[in-house]
């Protein structure tokens, strides 16, 4: 079963690739606790994720649907092997952190199920 889900997994960054990404989780939690309260819309949550992490609004990828307030939401993307993956949690409550790509490529986890 654990192989079947490995794809699931982040596969592993160095310190200095987590370290440059650091301001970019800064900025994603930043952007993430200024909406929590006042909402957005799925293309200003994109838009501005996609601003603090230095990205195009295509490269984000977004997993909720709650964006009035902003909640149960998970935010990501990056480039190369690292991504900033940020959440809003149902209570409002923001992190981000610096995780390294799905071994399937994309930032976000993966579902599963079938």
């Amino acid at each position: 079963m654990a192989e079947n889900h490995a794809y699931r997994e982040p596969m592993p960054i160095t310190e200095e690739q987590k370290k440059e990404q650091i301001p970019r989780a800064d900025a994603l939690a930043a952007v993430l606790k200024k909406l929590a309260d006042v909402g957005t819309t799925e293309s200003g949550l994109r838009a501005a994720a996609a601003d603090a992490l230095e990205l195009k609004p295509e490269q984000i990828e977004m997993r909720g649907h709650d964006f009035a307030p902003l909640r149960e939401v998970l935010v990501g993307g990056g480039e190369g092997r690292a991504c900033v993956n940020g959440t809003v949690n149902i209570a409002g409550q923001v992190n981000a952190e610096v995780v390294g790509r799905t071994a399937d490529g994309p930032c976000l986890p993966g579902l599963g199920g079938h």
